[in-house]
This record gives structure tokens, C-alpha cells and sequence, in this order.
């Protein structure tokens, strides 16, 4: 009887066991329900869910500073601090924007305005007065402005809820915040950082690994909340990257849901019409320029480009670009220069300036046994970069890390080639810039002091620009076409047009 009444208990807790355990949620369900309830606390605090709903349109005016960490003329602090004045107009029911941003910082200025109307889009270059067409344009392509306003960060969040995870509690500005993580659209693990107060977003951001930094974060603070009609709205933002301030703004106007007239999402009409840029082959791709020399095109998303020059027993390489999030450029750089000019070791490596873009793949080169040549305070750059502990990064071995530097100027050559470094800093865009010159091809190749789109005329020229004229007419070099890092060759002639377009712009500021 007993042994009965023990095999009944045993198979009544058997059967019940399931139905217990499910009412026990596990530690990723806890986690989600901890996170969720964060969310809905802040998306109650903004406004409420229907009200971030409503939002169909805003405008958005801010004015701030920019800090140029590690594109400034000097590689170490203090960086140099321009300026940023924008207005941002989107209506995501109708898919219309409209991005005036005037920017000034280390010897650029640019003015760039953006429209786009559904399928159609333009930007309008309002210092060059050119308008190119836009490729495929969308209200997505402005995604990462439309996240300025925390409503959008909200309801993106809500929208990937079942990747909403607690992380803890942490401090902002002595003040509690609660966290809690989400994968974005783009697969980036998000960090919201919430007041514990007033549940109001303080901060958003996420891990990334900086070419130049090691393990770093990209992140948005927002401060000055006010109401805005039904809902809670900052009133400035500061952007972090690389271990510090990037940008600071404050909102000198926020505006919801004013449907503001098709007129508005328009720009001039008499601008020069210039065409969507060529077709080009998937990057990287490989143009011979000359003999033995070649251009790869098309690293980091697109925008740098590489020259290397095969010698008799060796290749030189000029540049090794890198994004701020780091895409392995240097990996698919050397694939294709082994390829182009396969059996030749790439032994050196010229980087023009310190500029993370520019320098920033420098660690596969330095596994590949390849000596650097660059400036003194490049150098300096590289070997802090070296000592900086990431698990993100590729590992690099300090031993193996060759730099040599010079001062005005280096020649390269065998009986076939000659490769000149000069350099002509200092310049507003950097205070050591190199150039390479390749006499019996009469070709100069620079980093940033030029930059010509493809499908367009040549740039008004920026303090650099003008800079960089001064000095190959100092050094008096015969020069018949200058590549870049950036955009397409131009000719000694286009760089004087550029010139004197930039005269002609201010004699008519000037008079008005």
C-alpha cells in the first residue's frame, strides 16, 4: 500500500513539475521583465506611448561647438574647436527632409544642404553652388539624426522588445541611472541609461573598437528637459566618441508636429546640376595610373583611397585608411595589393598625417613585418596607439613595430622609380602633413588638402587647399595630375580654379 501511495505522489509531482517551473521565469525572462518595465516607465515619462506615436513631423534647430579629437593639426590635446549650426526638418508620414548644416573646424568650412522629397533627393553644396542627386534617398538615410530626439530612440527600442535585457545600475552626473541594453536594426547592442528619478532618457550609446583608442564608446547625452505640448523633450545633447567630447549643441528651437509646407523641402533652383556619381567597381578596386603604379579605390565605406608603387624587389604603400568603427580596411587592402603585384613583400608603408582615418589600419602592415615612415608627431601617435589594451582590436605585437620618421623630405628609388616625401606642414589641416611625388610620372598624391567628387566640378577652395598650393610652388615640382585620398585626380589647372573661386566667393561676401 505505502509503495502504491509513494508511485502516485512521485508521478503527481512529475506532472506538476512543468507547470512550476514555467511560473519561475529563468534569468534572461527576468532580465527582459526588469528591462521592460524601465522602458515603459520612460516611454510614460516622455509623454506616453500614444503621444511619441503622434509625432509625425519636427523641426529641430541646434547651435554648438565641434572638437576635432585626433583630426586636429596636433595629435595630442587641445584639439582645436570649431563650430556646428544646423536645421534639421523631418516629416516621416510624408518621407520629406530638409538638413541645412554650416560647419567650421580646423580649416574647413562647409555649408551642405540636404532635401529630400519621398524618391527624390539633392544635396546643394551652398559654397560651390552645385546640386547633386541623391542615390537611392529615403527618410531612413537620416536615422541617426532623427535619434537626437529621444521619442524615436523610445519606440525603436519598444519595437526590438524582445532583445531588451537589465545591465544595472550605474552614475551619470551624480546622479542614479538605471540601464538596460537593446539590439538596434543595425545589430549594435544599445546602452539606455535612465534618471532613476524621472525616468527620462539621460543617455544612449554603444561599444565599438576605435582604430586609434582600442575599446571605446559612441555615445549621446542629453540635459534641460522641457515640455513640449504632451511631451518631454531635451533641450541640448552632447555626442561622445573616442574617449571624449565631440560635439556639443543646444537646441535653440524644437518644434512637433507643425506640418510644415511642401515649399520648405526644397533647395535653389539656379545651383549648377551636376550627375549621380559614376558607377564604380565593388571596392576595393585596383587602377594602374602609370607603370608600376596604382590606386585602390574605394576603403572604408567607399571614401579613401591608396596609392602603392611596385619597385624592383618591394612595394610602398601610401596610406592605410580606417573608419572610426573599425572594418578591417587594412585586410582588404592588402589582399589586393598581394594580388596586383603578387612575390614583392610590402616593406613600407607612408602614413601622410595622424588623423585616425589616415593612420588608423596601420596594424596589419605592422604584422606583415612592414616599416612605417611618417612625421615625428605621427610616430608619437602610432606608439600611444600600440599601448592601448583592446580585446576588440587586432593584437599587435610592439616588437614588430618599425617607424621611421623624417623631417622635410625622404626619396625612395631603384633604377625604375623614383618616390619623393615631402613635408610641406605646417597646415591648417595639420601641423606635419606628408606628399608623395613621383617625378618621371609627374604625379603628386595628398591627403585631404584637395578633395574633388567624382561626378563634379572642382571644390572653392578651403584654407588647406590654399595652403597646400602655396607650398608645391615653394618646392617647384612639375606636377601634371594630383590624386588623393579622397575623390577623383585633378589637374595643377582645376587647383587654380579652386583657388580662384575662393577669391571670387569672398570679393562677393565682401560686397554684399
Amino acid at each position: 500500500m505505502n509503495r502504491k501511495l509513494i508511485l502516485c505522489v512521485t508521478l503527481l509531482l512529475l506532472q506538476a513539475t512543468p507547470s512550476v517551473l514555467a511560473q519561475q521565469p529563468n534569468a534572461s525572462q527576468r532580465s527582459y521583465q526588469q528591462a521592460r518595465r524601465v522602458l515603459d516607465d520612460a516611454i510614460e515619462a516622455h509623454g506616453g506611448l500614444e503621444a511619441l506615436r503622434a509625432i509625425k513631423d519636427f523641426t529641430l534647430k541646434e547651435k554648438g561647438k565641434i572638437h576635432a579629437r585626433f583630426q586636429s593639426p596636433a595629435a595630442e590635446p587641445p584639439f582645436v574647436t570649431g563650430t556646428s549650426e544646423e536645421t534639421l526638418i523631418i516629416d516621416t508620414e510624408r518621407g520629406f527632409v530638409f538638413d541645412d548644416l554650416k560647419t567650421a573646424n580646423a580649416g574647413f568650412n562647409n555649408w551642405i544642404r540636404t532635401v529630400i522629397k519621398g524618391t527624390e533627393g539633392q544635396t546643394f553644396d551652398m559654397w560651390s553652388r552645385t546640386a547633386t542627386p541623391i542615390p537611392n534617398p529615403s527618410v531612413n538615410n537620416f536615422r541617426g539624426q532623427i535619434r537626437r530626439l529621444p521619442p524615436f530612440v523610445l519606440l525603436e527600442a519598444l519595437d526590438r522588445a524582445p532583445t531588451l535585457r537589465w545591465v544595472g545600475e550605474d552614475e551619470i552626473g551624480g546622479k542614479r541611472q538605471k540601464v538596460i541594453s537593446v539590439l538596434r536594426p543595425d545589430n549594435q547592442v544599445l546602452a539606455l541609461s535612465f534618471d532613476a528619478q524621472t525616468n527620462l532618457l539621460t543617455r544612449y550609446g554603444y561599444l565599438y573598437a576605435d582604430p586609434i583608442t582600442g575599446d571605446s564608446e559612441i555615445a549621446q547625452n542629453y540635459s534641460n528637459y522641457r515640455t513640449v505640448g504632451k511631451l518631454k523633450l531635451p533641450g541640448g545633447r552632447v555626442l561622445y566618441n573616442s574617449g571624449g567630447v565631440i560635439q556639443e549643441t543646444e537646441f535653440t528651437d524644437l518644434q512637433i508636429n507643425t506640418r510644415p509646407a511642401e515649399s520648405v523641402f526644397q533647395g535653389p533652383n539656379d545651383f549648377e546640376k551636376l550627375t549621380t556619381p559614376p558607377a564604380t567597381p565593388p571596392p576595393p578596386a585596383v587602377s594602374k595610373i602609370a607603370d608600376d603604379v596604382y590606386l585602390l579605390q574605394g576603403l572604408a565605406g567607399g571614401t579613401h583611397n591608396v596609392l602603392f608603387v611596385a619597385f624592383n624587389d618591394h612595394v610602398l604603400v601610401i596610406e592605410a585608411p580606417e573608419q572610426i568603427i573599425y572594418a578591417n580596411n587594412s585586410v582588404l587592402a592588402l589582399a589586393k595589393i598581394k594580388e596586383t603585384v603578387p612575390g614583392k613583400p610590402i616593406k613600407y608603408l607612408v602614413l601622410t598625417h595622424h588623423h585616425s582615418d589616415h593612420a588608423g589600419g596601420f596594424r596589419e602592415y605592422v604584422a606583415e613585418g612592414t616599416t612605417i615612415v611618417t612625421t615625428a608627431e605621427t610616430k608619437k601617435s602610432l606608439e600611444k596607439a600600440a599601448t592601448s589594451e583592446s580585446s576588440l582590436l587586432p593584437k599587435l605585437s610592439r616588437q614588430k613595430l618599425a617607424i621611421e620618421t623624417i623631417e622635410k623630405k625622404r626619396i625612395f628609388k631603384d633604377d625604375k622609380h623614383v618616390v619623393e616625401l615631402y613635408d610641406i606642414g605646417p597646415n591648417p589641416h595639420a601641423n606635419e602633413i606628408l606628399v608623395a611625388y613621383l617625378p618621371k610620372e609627374k604625379i603628386l598624391f595628398q591627403a585631404d588638402l584637395l578633395n574633388a567628387a567624382a561626378n563634379g566640378t572642382i571644390p572653392i577652395a578651403q584654407d588647406a587647399t590654399i595652403s597646400f598650393s602655396e607650398k608645391l610652388q615653394q618646392l617647384g615640382l612639375s606636377v601634371e595630375k594630383i590624386y588623393g585620398v579622397h575623390g577623383r585626380f585633378v589637374t595643377p589647372q582645376e587647383l587654380q580654379t579652386s583657388i580662384e573661386r575662393r577669391r571670387a566667393s569672398e570679393l562677393k561676401v565682401g560686397t554684399n
